[in-house]
């Protein structure tokens, strides 16, 4: 166990924000019974990470245990009846695998391309773009239970899925300031597909891309094509610079591997993505809104656009390098929702820009942004 023992490792390292102090125990298992074992041995605090994408860290240095999911294989196990199961281990890298759905004519997560993470942190997070959830494609979850020290397995309705959130996601979030010791620890999935080499346009950002109309149906390639490019030109695809770090280089995920890597650093791609989740409101708190106010159904409640409410407040894209062209931390030059790090933030930089976008929002329309990301060693106020 102690060869998967890493020293010097570092969240801003480890994290697509860049931030984060150094870990004094570090490991990542090369095999899912090798990361079973660890489970099994590790009784005290301890936070599991993927690829990093959804974590801002704290930059001081983490006493605890940190153990990164990095082993990983997808099995077809049936197909029949116009379905498909495939079981992927946590550690795969979640565009990996969507990558294998489309290939294989398998529909349901084509919508998801080009999310940074790991089919385990996916699952947790309830991760959602285009008009897509990955909970509409989950049909169980094989965890740990570190409670009970045995491996279980959590069917649909026990993941509690709901709008960036799951059971396992809420067990985290009420742990501040750590976030370690979440009951249950994802080993895999087994996702249900359709087996269709085909499917309808979702989402308006695709169909002008495509220049189709929404519901045209499409193949799933073009699909998935049209998806990394619109996420590629918002900036909302990971920088893959950092893919030259030694510690980094075995999580590259595939559409990376023979290119040549950039030189330099995006700064506007140093984020954790969104960095707030889309407000869910009452429809009498959605009517108090001006009338050009995006809305969306949310079964009886109604979406709100996160970047709308947070643009009216007075943070445009790019705040505030207008007057601070040097500003350590600001928002994404192309999309309101990203806080980026423009080289040398530290996580405090990050909260403070988080919690004056918060205040102003508040104060403006008396509606609370949640956080997305895992904070660790961190406290929202």
């Amino acid at each position: 166990m102690r060869k998967s023992f890493c020293k010097n490792a570092k969240f801003s390292e480890l994290t697509t924000m860049k931030v984060g102090g150094c870990i004094e125990r570090f490991f990542q298992p090369a095999t899912k019974s090798s990361f079973v074992d660890l489970l099994r041995e590790e009784s005290g605090p301890l936070f599991i990470i993927g690829s990093g994408s959804n974590t801002l860290a704290s930059d001081a240095p983490f006493a605890e245990t940190v153990i990164r999911t990095r082993f990983g294989r997808v099995e077809c196990l049936t197909k029949e009846n116009g379905k498909a199961f495939l079981r992927a281990d946590a550690g795969v890298i979640w565009d990996d695998f969507v990558k294998i759905c489309v290939q294989l004519g398998l529909q349901g997560v084509e919508n998801l391309s080009g999310i940074p993470g790991t089919v385990g942190a996916a699952v947790v997070q309830n991760i959602g773009a285009y008009g897509s959830e990955v909970s509409e494609s989950v049909k169980e979850v094989e965890v740990w239970d570190r409670e009970k020290k045995e491996v279980r397995v959590l069917n649909r309705d026990s993941m509690e899925f709901s709008y960036r959130t799951s059971l396992i996601k809420e067990d985290i979030k009420s742990q501040p300031p750590y976030a370690p010791n979440s009951r249950f620890i994802v080993l895999s999935a087994l996702f249900r597909l359709s087996s269709n080499n085909f499917a309808p346009i979702k989402y308006g950002s695709i169909a002008e891309y495509l220049k189709k109309p929404m519901g045209t149906v499409e193949k799933l390639w073009d699909i998935r094509r049209a998806v990394l490019c619109v996420r590629g030109i918002k900036n909302m695809l990971e920088d893959p610079v950092r893919y030259k770090s030694k510690l980094m280089a075995d999580m590259m995920p595939e559409r990376l591997k023979g290119s040549s890597l950039p030189d330099d650093p995006n700064p506007d791609r140093a984020s954790c993505g969104s960095f707030f989740t889309n407000p869910v409101v009452s429809p009498e708190k959605a009517a108090l809104l001006p009338q050009d106010a995006p809305r969306f159904p949310s079964q009886d409640k109604v979406k709100l656009s996160a970047a709308w409410l947070i643009e009216q407040a007075g943070f445009k894209k790019g705040y505030p390098l207008q007057k601070d062209p040097n500003a350590k931390v600001a928002l994404s030059t192309c999309h309101a929702l990203a806080i980026t790090n423009r080289g040398s933030a530290t996580s405090s930089d990050v909260m403070d820009l988080a919690e004056k976008i918060r205040k102003a929002v508040w104060d403006k329309f008396e509606i609370d942004l949640a956080l997305e990301p895992v904070l660790i060693g961190l406290e929202q106020k």
